[in-house]
């Protein structure tokens, strides 16, 4: 068509393509590289962020256990006898004495250094090299090396140390790396170096340089020769394959490689390698590898005692709570100066382990109640037994017997337990029955000897082996004294107020008679004294108090000396009653500190002049009253005077708290004294019980109703003691043999202690203060004579009349006047 060009229309002609570019290889490969880059940056800063969180987590408690200045207070505590040297240690864990680095010796420092970290100076922290080599061969289970790997820098031995980090793991090196290079950026070397050497891990329980220094070489750190420093630097390998006391030939050797590395490194010369590679390892006799004959626990009583002793005190004087007590015992450092004479508390414990079995067993079945089963809702079919044992659970799947506890068994072969049913003597006022078996037991006994400054100086807490740390510790548990009562209440007020002289007349007669209606007879004792079915009946009442064995009693007037020294119960409640019961209760109470009386049970005159108390007294009360027959002053009866922490910075100051008080006059005290040495003569309670030699003795003698239990208070000028013998259920001694008739075991107990302790002491007497004056009197009538008769000892002011008659006694006369007139409630029942 005319007028067309050639060509397509417009809008539909053909475009020329242009030719497509072709990508280079080279290109493709950078994209490629760039593209990995960045999934590699994204997942490497998620991975990292993953890696930060989880280094948070791990370490979140490492701001305390890392930080170096807090681990000085966590270290053992010390406990120094009276004499200042070290006695024991209190430690849960780990025995650490922190010692500053200016005393650890240089060659102990370079021992350590040369044998683990010999780049310790010049290091970040960590070795790069090995580290890395190191987590490599964790992440490839040991693929590298063949074996696992040591890291390890002394910063991330000190980590592992202190935070118990040493899980076989992944990542285990990973947390070492982080926290040995933030415990290098935040200590100086010698910091870290001086933690290092306070806690590493030694043998046992021993951690620290100082603590092993004392273990094996019986000396100082700083102390230490070359050799010794080598030692303990060859220790910390591996403490069980280089123990000094069981493979001494391994020791020398890697000894001798530390050496060798030292000598290699330019810390010691030649001639130093070669002297000391010369010496032999020779340890002291240690106390963890010392069998000890009276005990396998490691502490002693006194050890038991003075640890609870701390717990209170630091609670009640510090405000601290338990756990902050108990923490600061065991890790705070403490140094703790006690009262402890080493030759005491090894005599008693000699004595107590009784190897030679002065103390009778008496050994008797003893029923084990299982409160979980009340016997009229309960079978035996309800009852679960350990499978491994075969002895019963508790509901809650604990034990009913003890670690130390014997069954009894019906069968030779010990399969059949021994059942049937009892209330339980752990609870007197619950009258249930309960499902029980039985178990073998013995009795029991417990001792305290103090000085006359309040000092206690040893304690026994049981009979035999002492197996366990703080466990049941008899002496600080009281128990009924008995007779050991009636000096410290009734007669030593009495003669302080004048009341009576050493020779004074009063009845024997029993404070009650039958026609009283006070005292019921024991087969009525379940009733109400004061009941109207009691008080219609006649035949239910018994006089009170008897005498032992039934002495006496008639109504004869009996002389103060010789009813002490017989242990007349009577005359004893006579005198009691005219000092009265309130001044009796504050006195032993109050003044002497025996905190166990009850306001409420023991207001009375049995359990505050017979001993019948609803607790008693510990043998240390006991003891610590007894203290007031040297010179009339008492003094709290105490374990430790002070503690400080370990830079000698006091923590507390005990000596404010021990009370020293006149609590009667010392002519009082000495004449009381003079009373109670007939005790240990003829006549006496305790007759022929005198320790032999030149040293004065005085005692008096207990026993409980029943035979429960015995006690014993003896005096010489060195030592007051205090013994108990019973059951810890209390029991009728005399029935479980002739051996449980009276408390002559652990009189004979006193006496042999007394002699061991005081064979080379000189001979001495109990000092007589001016005021006494030594008299004659007749044994009648106890008047004044010019000769003849017996010696007493008095005041000027508090003399017998030389001429009165029994009828004109004014002594007599008072405890008659005070009977007619006494108001008592329930006094208990009749004690020796």
């Amino acid at each position: 068509m005319a007028g067309q060009t050639n060509g397509a229309a417009p809008g539909n002609g053909n475009k020329k393509k242009k030719p497509k570019r072709r990508r280079s290889v080279i290109g493709t490969i950078f994209r490629f590289i760039g593209c990995v880059l960045c999934v590699c940056i994204m997942l490497g800063s998620v991975a990292s962020v993953l890696l930060s969180m989880y280094i948070v987590q791990v370490t979140a408690d490492d701001g305390e256990i890392l930080d170096l200045d807090n681990q000085k207070n966590k270290q053992t505590t010390i406990i120094y006898d009276k004499y200042g040297n070290e006695y024991a240690k209190l430690t849960q864990g780990e025995d650490r004495i922190w010692r500053e680095l200016s005393a650890m010796p240089e060659n102990l420092q370079n021992a350590v250094i040369a044998i683990e970290d010999k780049d310790f100076y010049n290091e970040p922290g960590i070795n790069l090299k090995r580290t890395i080599g190191a987590a490599l061969n964790e992440l490839t289970d040991h693929a590298i090396y063949g074996f696992q790997q040591g890291a390890s820098t002394l910063e991330q031995q000190l980590i592992k140390n202190l935070t118990g980090d040493d899980e076989v793991d992944k990542m285990r090196k990973v947390r070492e790396i982080f926290r040995a290079l933030g415990l290098a950026n935040r200590y100086s070397k010698e910091t870290i170096l001086e933690a290092y050497l306070n806690t590493i891990p030694l043998t046992g329980i021993v951690c620290g340089m100082e603590a092993g220094a004392q273990e094996y070489f019986g000396k100082h750190v700083e102390d230490l020769t070359l050799s010794e420093c080598a030692v303990l630097a060859s220790i910390t390998k591996n403490p069980t394959r280089y123990n000094p006391f069981t493979n001494p030939e391994k020791l020398m050797t890697r000894r001798n490689h530390v050496l060798y590395e030292m000598w290699t490194q330019g810390y010691i010369t030649e001639d130093e390698y070669n002297a000391a590679c010369a010496e032999t390892i020779t340890v002291v006799e240690s106390s963890s590898t010392t069998e000890n004959a009276t005990r396998t626990s490691q502490n002693s009583y006194f050890t038991d005692a003075i640890y609870y002793e701390l717990l209170n005190d630091l609670q009640e004087k510090l405000n601290m709570t338990a756990e902050e007590a108990k923490s600061m015992i065991f890790n705070g450092g403490l140094r703790v100066y006690s009262t402890v004479d080493p030759e005491v508390q090894t005599a008693i414990e000699n004595a107590m382990y009784d190897a030679e079995g002065n103390i009778p067993a008496l050994w008797h079945e003893e029923a084990v109640c299982l409160r979980d089963y009340p016997a009229d809702s309960s079978s035996w079919e309800d009852v679960t037994f350990d499978e491994a044992t075969g002895l019963p659970l508790t509901k809650d799947g604990l034990a009913v017997y003890g670690v130390d506890d014997i069954p009894v068994y019906t069968d030779e072969a010990q399969t059949t337990l021994k059942m049937g049913t009892s209330t339980d003597d752990n609870y007197p006022n619950d009258e249930t029955e309960y499902l029980c078996v039985y178990e073998t037991v013995r009795t029991q006994a417990a001792i305290a000897t103090l000085d006359y400054d309040g000092n206690i100086l040893g304690i026994g807490g049981g009979v035999g082996e002492k197996k366990y740390d703080l466990g049941t510790n008899r002496a600080t548990v009281p128990h009924q004294t008995g007779s050991t009562m009636k000096p410290i209440g009734a007669y030593c007020l009495a003669l302080d107020y004048k009341l009576i002289n050493y020779s004074s007349q009063v009845l024997d007669a029993p404070f009650y008679s039958a026609e009283d209606k006070r005292i019921l007879k024991e087969q009525y004792s379940y009733m109400d004294p004061y009941s109207e079915a009691a008080q219609s009946r006649s035949d239910i009442w018994r006089a009170w108090p008897t005498n032992y064995g039934g002495a006496g009693g008639n109504g004869d007037p009996m002389l103060i000396y010789d009813a002490l020294r017989q242990s007349y119960n009577t005359v004893a409640v006579w005198v009691g009653n005219m000092v009265g019961v309130d001044y009796l209760y504050n006195f032993v109470h109050d003044t002497l500190e025996c905190s166990y009386i009850d306001s409420e049970t023991d207001m009375d005159l049995g359990p505050l002049v017979l001993g019948s108390q609803s607790h008693g007294m510990t043998v240390v009360q006991l003891a610590g009253a007894y203290s007031i027959f040297y010179d009339g002053t008492f003094t709290s009866p105490h374990y430790y005077t002070e503690i400080t922490d370990y830079l000698g910075n006091e923590v507390l100051d005990n000596t404010k708290y021990i009370n020293t008080i006149q609590a009667i006059d010392s002519t009082t005290a000495y004449i009381m004294n003079r009373m109670m040495t007939n005790v240990l003569k003829s006549g006496g309670t305790a007759s022929g019980m005198a320790p032999a030699g030149d040293i004065e003795a005085a005692a008096k003698t207990g026993t409980t109703s029943n035979y429960k239990d015995y006690t014993f208070a003896g005096m010489t000028p060195y030592y007051v003691t205090a013994l108990w013998w019973g059951c810890d259920k209390p029991t009728d001694m005399s029935a479980l043999g002739r051996a449980g008739r009276n408390g002559a075991p652990i009189q004979k107990v006193w006496k042999s202690l007394m002699e061991e302790l005081q064979a080379d002491k000189e001979a001495a007497e109990f000092p007589m203060p001016d005021g006494v004056v030594v008299k004659q009197f007749d044994t009648g009538s106890g008047a004044i004579v010019s000769g003849g008769g017996a010696t007493g000892y008095y005041t000027e002011d508090n003399l017998p009349d030389s001429s009165y008659s029994i009828a004109e006694d004014p002594y007599a006369a008072l405890a008659q006047a005070a009977a007619e007139g006494a108001q008592t409630t329930d006094p208990a029942a009749t004690t020796e």
